[in-house]
């Protein structure tokens, strides 16, 4: 996914949130193991993405609710 904003500052940050989950997700397909494993750790990386781009929309006064929702969805928190 690439986001587009108009606030590059948030552009930046949320493309190398980005770019650090797909890393993160890649990382763990390849490191193998059983698929509870490969789950929780992709889980993990995807929470991570949200939470990096939610603290941005938040510093940049951007809208953040479709990611809190992405966010509560995966984890049931949200925040």
């Amino acid at each position: 996914m690439i986001i587009q904003s108009e606030n590059k500052t948030h552009q930046t940050a949320a493309n190398t949130a980005e770019m650090t989950k797909q890393a993160a997700v890649s990382a763990a397909i390849a490191a193998g193991g059983g698929s509870a494993a490969v789950a929780a750790a992709i889980k993990t990386a995807e929470a991570a993405f949200y939470r990096s781009v939610i603290a941005s929309c938040v510093a940049n006064n951007i809208e953040a609710g479709a990611f809190r929702e992405g966010l509560h969805n995966l984890t049931g928190v949200w925040t």
